[in-house]
């Protein structure tokens, strides 16, 4: 049998003191407790970034291709839908929707009340199941009506403030030359719980607003790209400049919404500097374990030395003594982190304050991509504090060793 870990094996059955039962179980705790903490912060953080990166998305496409603009207005410049003819045939594997949209700024008045929003016209001939999820109340706008509808979809917010209910009428005014006014029908209201959209979005029929700005039917402000996979979404977008014509941009939600993201990129760095606090604390422990350990096996060392043990097989034996101490570290933490994490996304116990964080509850996204690198890395930092502790021991000489009390 091999040697140094036939000693291990004998010394973790061999009767314990108190002390030592002690900082073994200390050394599991920390184990398991570093790692558990990893493993919920990071799939919280990617909880996070997902469901705000998922509403975005969904209320924008993954990309928005329109005309260059000089000025920094909400309304676009019309945009011709043959200009796009067949780019979703040159990019087959890359898109998987084209959608047409377009932004009117507008005063809804209610009885009393004026709110200014940007009312979005959805394309008449796309689905819209991905925003029918954020429905609060009522129900989406109908598109199979002859003609242009005038229905409109609000916010819960905007629909606090202008006092109003689904099935109340709204008169929408139109700041232009001539003016123009519509009576609208609130039809639905939705919520995102992101403040800079559900502040000043709603949503109308896209043949509304071209009515409004005497469009015909093949122009339309922009067109949203939807995306097969968020990977490519960079890539896909220089691909896109170079197939469209030069007058025409690409824009990235990312890019579109770069505070929401540059905000998301804050949680990430956060999560971390936490995981490498987590893994000091923990590394920290284990060495001080160590130390105590050699402390109270100074005699056997010397003893081990003095029968002709060399360094590498004593290192290698203290090294299998404390690897099974880790190894039931590191299995306690995964069934700690994985099981709180289950509980709170089935049991949603944790709730939140949507106007900070944007989600009613701590979100958690499943990567086990994540979970094994985490515990590779645990038990990557965790072996070398190992190492590092128990080489530094071992080259104790064999007389001092063996006289150390």
């Amino acid at each position: 049998m091999y040697t140094p870990y036939f000693i291990a094996r004998r010394l973790r059955k061999a009767p314990q003191k108190a002390f030592t039962k002690i900082v073994h179980r200390i050394g599991i705790v920390s184990v398991a407790l570093g790692l558990a903490t990893t493993i919920i912060a990071f799939l919280i953080m990617q909880g996070f970034q997902q469901n705000v990166e998922q509403k975005l998305n969904d209320l924008s496409g993954h990309l928005q291709v329109s005309k260059y603009a000089l000025n920094r207005s909400d309304e676009e410049t019309p945009l011709e839908q043959h200009r796009l003819h067949g780019l979703q045939r040159a990019f087959p594997s890359d898109i998987k929707s084209i959608q047409a949209f377009a932004h009117k700024v507008m005063l809804l008045k209610a009885a009393e009340d004026v709110e200014g929003i940007v009312c979005k016209g959805l394309d008449p001939v796309a689905t819209h199941h991905h925003l029918s999820l954020y429905l609060t109340a009522g129900q989406f706008i109908d598109f199979k009506s002859q003609g242009y509808n005038q229905d409109i979809l609000l916010s819960t917010q905007t629909a606090n403030r202008l006092r109003v209910q689904v099935g109340d009428e709204v008169i929408a005014y139109v700041v232009q030359n001539p003016p123009r006014h519509r009576k609208l029908r609130v039809v639905g209201l939705y919520s995102t719980h992101i403040a800079e959209l559900d502040e000043k979005l709603a949503f109308c029929d896209l043949r509304l607003i071209q009515r409004l700005n005497n469009w015909p039917e093949n122009l339309a402000g922009g067109y949203e790209i939807f995306l097969h996979d968020l990977r490519k979404t960079r890539s896909t977008a220089e691909q896109l400049l170079t197939w469209l014509d030069y007058d025409l941009s690409v824009t990235t939600t990312a890019h579109k919404y770069a505070a929401i993201f540059d905000w998301l990129l804050i949680v990430r760095k956060n999560a971390l500097i936490f995981t490498a606090l987590i893994l000091l604390v923990a590394s920290s422990n284990l060495a001080s374990i160590v130390l105590i350990q050699m402390m109270e096996r100074t005699s056997m060392i010397g003893i081990l030395k003095t029968l002709g043990a060399s360094d590498g097989q004593i290192q290698r034996m203290m090294l299998w003594n404390n690897l099974y101490m880790v190894g039931q570290g590191v299995f306690w933490g995964n069934l700690m982190g994985l099981g709180l994490c289950a509980l709170q996304q089935y049991s949603k116990l944790i709730p939140l304050n949507p106007t900070y964080y944007y989600i009613h509850y701590v979100p958690i996204a499943w990567n086990w991509g994540v979970v094994l690198g985490l515990n590779l890395l645990t038990l990557g930092v965790v072996n070398t504090v190992l190492l590092v502790s128990i080489a530094i021991i071992v080259r104790l000489r064999p007389i001092r060793a063996a006289q150390f009390r």
